[in-house]
């Protein structure tokens, strides 16, 4: 009897050791992929292969279970090339290991030091490698994901802010990005007109889930020696201001003096970054409302015995805006943008007017050209010539844009 139970104690404890090698090694295997549910994920076999989709489930034995354009596809782990990096920090020393995670901030690594946590603004080059081929040998076939995250679309703003450490510049403006949720601009063009100006950017809320990013931001843009002519402009019926043969704006200037004054405009806005159902891009969404100091202030509404119509009431200027665009990815270059907006003080110019107006005014857009239209839509596409140049064409002023952004790792 005793030897009975020695070796049903044998047996129990040889079936527990094999249990816990089985379980060690499917964790080890498993431990290859590191996906969540709802992540969009390029996956690398072993055989060549690499398959594209969103991972809707993760079985108990570790299959990665992704939705792509062909189908539901099952893939074991065993069959999944492990991703390694190899990170070379600006100090000079060198971190090689399984890549565990990764944000806009840091990456992150199981090094043979242990798990390392390193800031990207510390990253001089980062090498991927998926089962020990370097990324770009794998990766040519990949349409990637565009990872441009639009700052603005046309003349309004999104509610999302430039990467850490990243510099803008266009021929109007530039700004940086201090974290993930905070950045400043400023416009060129008013600065060199002495009218120096900051726009400030701060996420108030975020909501990440897998690659699905939404925001609601603030913006806070204030000018310290505006002129506030060309404001009170783009409210009045143009026609009606050229009195005695004058222009517009001379008549304004008469109605309101000479006028260099503190100015500043705010919007709120909410932005949505969703990836594409096949996995091949993204699409975003924006809408937001933009108000300034002039929905604070009484217009003039009479001068030398004429009354005059426009944007505003008895009381004040209709100086706001609303605004709803999106963005969508045509291919890994070119994204299609387009803005449908409401603006009382919004004026229509052909493509010579908006010419004329920045050549004659210093490249600050005169408000008073053109003919006052309230309701108006314009569209376009974005082309990443590289890195960061970016090229962007449209059907409305100013026509044309164009931008680098430089990132510091």
């Amino acid at each position: 009897m005793k030897k009975i139970i020695f070796l049903l104690g044998v047996i129990t404890l040889c079936s527990n050791y094999l249990l816990s090698e089985e379980i060690a090694n499917s964790e080890s295997e498993h431990s290859i992929v590191r996906a969540k549910l709802g992540q969009h994920r390029t996956i690398h076999t072993n055989d060549g292969n690499f398959f594209r989709g969103k991972v809707i489930e993760i079985t108990d034995d570790g299959n990665i279970v992704l939705q792509t354009e062909v189908g539901l596809l099952t893939i074991p782990p065993e069959d999944i090339l492990e991703e390694t990096v190899k990170i070379f920090r600006k100090d000079g020393t060198v971190f090689k290991g399984k890549l565990i995670g990764e944000d806009d901030l840091n990456v992150t690594i199981e090094s043979k030091y242990g798990i390392v946590s390193i800031n990207k603004g510390e990253i001089e080059k980062i090498d991927r490698y998926f089962g020990g081929k370097l990324e770009k040998l794998l990766q040519k076939k990949i349409f990637f994901t565009a990872e441009e995250k639009n700052t603005e679309i046309f003349k309004d703003p999104t509610a999302f802010v430039l990467p850490p450490y990243t510099f803008f510049i266009t021929g109007f403006s530039m700004g940086y990005g201090f974290t993930d949720k905070f950045h400043i601009f400023t416009r060129i063009t008013n600065n060199l007109n002495e009218d120096l100006n900051l726009i400030f950017r701060r996420v108030l809320l975020q909501k990440i889930k897998g690659a699905r990013i939404s925001n609601l931001s603030l913006d806070l843009h204030i000018f310290s020696n505006h002129n506030m002519y060309k404001e009170y402009i783009k409210y009045y019926e143009n026609d009606q201001l050229k009195l005695e043969g004058s222009s517009g704006l001379s008549t304004i200037k008469k109605m309101y003096g000479r006028k260099r004054d503190f100015y500043w405009k705010s919007s709120i806005v909410y932005s949505l970054r969703n990836p594409l159902k096949s996995g091949r891009g993204n699409w975003g969404f924006h809408t937001g409302i933009t108000f300034d100091k002039l929905l604070f202030v009484k217009p003039v509404i009479e001068y030398n015995e004429e009354t005059f119509d426009g944007g505003f009431s008895d009381s004040q200027f209709y100086a706001y805006r609303a605004f709803m665009g999106m963005d969508y990815d045509l291919t890994r270059k070119i994204k299609f943008i387009s803005v449908l907006y409401y603006d009382p003080g919004n004026h229509y110019l052909t493509f010579g007017e908006s010419i004329s107006s920045y050549l004659q005014n210093n490249f600050i857009p005169d408000y008073s050209e053109g003919e006052r239209k309230e309701f108006d839509f314009d569209f376009g596409i974005t082309y990443a010539a590289n890195d960061n140049l970016r090229i962007g064409f449209h059907f409305q002023s100013p026509y044309i844009t164009l931008y680098w952004k430089f990132f510091d790792y």
